[in-house]
């Protein structure tokens, strides 16, 4: 990793060598929690948590209620089977109320009563909410936005990560809880802060401009480099010193691409550095602590060194923010592959638990059973652990409607009734899932950070590559085919059709995995636009689609948005029938061995030569297919949003010989399979307002009852099965 040239001071090296001395003392044995031994470089779709126990709870904020509300918490949680809760995120002026003043009382009072039952907590470093004392002390450290306005105090993630200040103080109140909390048995991990860069990621301030710019001198060492990668003759934007380059705010016109980019990576990497001063002082007072974090949100590289400093990664899960209860399912589904495709299997440390609101909006409220369908849901596509937000709803702030398991008048109701029944089925299914991984037989690109990044700046009014695989990710599920999400740099075995969605940014060094898994038998399906431009965010010199032209057998040689479709309408044939092409059009140039599988109708094609539209086969290429070794790649001239897939999926289903896993069963019933060597886990969640029955489940053990099945399976609305097989 490189670090800010700031260095952490010679007192933080102090802290971290007294606080390894007492974790030698602590005698807490890394068994009890069998912690991730996979190592934190390997960051696999296939990487489980490799926990003992699933972990099953909620946040928790003792610090909200009098004793009289609380008194009930620990005896109501263990009913619910909860072994973990989650605390301190936003506690930072309760435990320092004065600098340099430390109070943890609170806490240690919850955390014993909690431990009582067999709760284990799981603390927060709680520096997403600075105390007023600290930005009142330095005003330097609040955030500032593109137009040069400071944030004030009053809400979250208002200073900056870059901030010296903040850095200081950030080390020292976590310092101070892990010297406090080292030798607490009921303390089993941590998690940083708090959903890094939710509200606001881009900062503008002196720090910031500064840290970049040391940035850039450490990545391109010379001015020239820097100049000559960025393009800066542009425009006349050439850079004398690195100290004079700005952080990019708003322009007469528009920004260089580059340099945009690479303010974008120095974003996620002043994150980086400051959680990983949190994580080296927590890792050398306690190193049995599990360390990580809540996202999943905007520039941070969730496959860089931020997450390879995590144990594991945690995502909070609310789908409710996708309003459609009929798209609901499909979106959460994606959301949750697109997040175990950076790191493996993950915690939810915050699973939506009832409606959420602040501001101007409220989402609906979970319908009876459809609390218990998400969680599933989660967990089927990844989780290794879950806890919801919030064991009870606050009664004042800015969130006091977002509600919890319990309501605002600590009544236990429905929500918590499923909440209950889950925790009683997990003490079956928790156990099964650990160590499983989830199949795939589909796959489609994600989670490159420059990938998506580098769309930014110049999106050309285009869909990013992360909503085009979202399209082509619910065309498959809902086929009921094992779909999800991998990097081309991650394990490709046993996938048998790999998607490439636009990506315009694309590393040469990739093209020989790709080869590869084509040649062992892999389907290859690359999108219109990839390969076009390097990861310094420019064009290249080579003919679309670049270095991926040789293995594609094609080149474009004519390309264009779609901007009026419904005016100047884009067909491409496809044998007997046609599809309306969205948004981009490229026209084809083959090689001798690659076969034209699609041609363009109208403005392309026939019409355009003055022939009849029934001579289709004279049109322009526009889909070509080229066999390579066992495999063979398709090249797509067009975005593949849901009608061109929907179109091409018969052609691919049966070139890669895939097959849905449970064939004939209902379209809103979704199955996610989970496993390893020795078992499968097969899920069945009923999306559909009506009792569904299959014909054709797998035999094997009803983890959820506990009996055996087979045969018939009968799912009422929104019922979940699990089979052991």
């Amino acid at each position: 990793m490189i670090f800010l040239r700031c260095a952490i001071g010679l007192c933080c090296l102090v802290v971290v060598n007294a606080l390894s001395e007492g974790a030698a003392r602590s005698g807490s044995s890394h068994d009890s929690l069998d912690l991730p031994s996979l190592g934190r470089e390997n960051l696999s779709h296939r990487r489980p948590l490799n926990l003992k126990t699933f972990l099953f709870g909620a946040p928790y904020y003792p610090e909200h209620w009098d004793a009289e509300t609380k008194k009930d918490d620990p005896e109501r949680m263990a009913a619910a089977g909860f072994n973990v809760v989650r605390m301190a995120e936003f506690a930072w002026d309760l435990m320092e109320p004065r600098e340099g003043e430390y109070d943890f009382s609170v806490f240690d009072e919850a955390i014993e009563k909690l431990g009582e039952k067999g709760i284990k907590t799981i603390l927060c470093t709680p520096t997403a909410t600075p105390p007023r004392w600290l930005t009142a002390k330095h005003p330097d450290i609040l955030r500032v936005d593109e137009n040069g306005v400071a944030q004030s105090h009053g809400s979250r993630q208002h200073c900056c990560h870059a901030s010296e200040t903040l850095r200081r103080c950030s080390r020292k109140i976590t310092k101070a809880m892990a010297s406090h909390f080292r030798n607490n048995p009921n303390v089993i991990g941590w998690q940083t802060d708090n959903e890094f860069n939710c509200q606001f990621s881009e900062c503008h301030c002196a720090s910031c401009e500064k840290a970049f710019q040391d940035f850039l001198q450490d990545k391109y060492a010379t001015i020239k480099e820097l100049n000559r990668r960025w393009g800066t003759a542009f425009w006349a934007q050439t850079y004398l010193k690195f100290e004079d380059i700005p952080t990019p705010r708003p322009k007469p016109t528009y920004n260089n691409p580059a340099h945009v980019l690479d303010y974008y990576r120095f974003i996620s990497h002043a994150v980086a550095v400051f959680q990983h001063e949190q994580v080296e002082i927590l890792r050398n007072a306690n190193p049995n602590w599990f360390v990580m974090h809540n996202g999943v949100f905007r520039h941070i590289d969730y496959r860089g060194d931020f997450s390879k400093d995590l144990d594991f990664l945690g995502f909070d899960s609310y789908p409710f923010f996708d309003y459609s209860p009929a798209n609901r399912p499909r979106s959460h589904a994606f959301r949750l592959d697109e997040v175990r495709a950076l790191t493996g299997s993950f915690i939810v440390p915050e699973q939506q638990s009832g409606p959420g609101g602040q501001g101007g909006y409220f989402h609906d409220n979970p319908e009876p059973g459809e609390l218990r369908l998400m969680t599933y849901r989660s967990i089927a596509h990844g989780a290794d652990s879950l806890m919801y937000f919030r064991w009870r709803t606050c009664r004042f702030g800015a969130e006091e409607y977002w509600c919890g398991i319990l309501d605002h008048d600590n009544v236990p109701r429905r929500r918590y009734e499923e909440v209950k029944q889950v925790g009683e089925e997990l003490k079956r299914v928790g156990p099964a899932l650990l160590g499983t991984s989830v199949r795939v037989d589909v796959a489609i690109a994600t989670g490159d950070y420059s990938v998506e990044e580098g769309h930014i700046p110049l999106s050309l009014g285009l869909p990013s590559p992360k909503n085009v695989a979202a399209e082509i990710h619910g065309a498959f599920l809902d086929r009921g085919y094992a779909v999800g999400c991998i990097h081309p740099e991650d394990d490709l075995s046993g996938v048998k059709l790999y998607f490439i969605p636009h990506w315009s940014l694309f590393k040469p060094e990739w093209v020989p995995i790709l080869e590869k898994y084509v040649r062992d038998g892999g389907v290859l399906v690359i999108g219109a636009r990839t390969a076009t431009k390097n990861f310094d965010n420019n064009v290249v010199a080579e003919t679309p689609p670049g270095c991926l032209a040789e293995l594609a057998g094609v080149q474009v040689v004519e390309y264009s948005k779609i901007n009026r479709p419904e005016e100047r309408r884009m067909k491409i044939t496809l044998g007997d029938s046609s599809v309306q092409a969205p948004w981009w059009y490229e026209l084809l140039s083959s090689a001798k061995d690659t076969e034209i599988i699609g041609r363009w109708e109208d403005r392309f094609g026939p019409l355009a030569e003055g022939k009849p539209a029934s001579a289709s086969s004279t049109g322009q290429p526009a889909i070509t297919s080229r066999k390579v070794g066992k495999g063979r790649v398709f090249y797509v001239g067009a975005y593949l949003m849901r009608p061109v897939v929907d179109a091409l999926l018969p052609m691919l289903a049966d070139t890669s010989g895939i097959e849905p896993l449970c064939p004939g069963a209902a379209p809103d019933v979704e199955v996610v399979v989970r496993e390893n060597d020795e078992k499968q886990l097969w899920f069945f969640l009923n999306h559909s307002d009506k009792t569904v029955t299959l014909s054709n489940a797998p035999a094997g053990e009803n983890l959820i009852t506990g009996e055996p099945c087979s045969g018939d399976l009968t799912l009422p609305r929104n019922g979940v099965v699990v089979i052991r097989k």
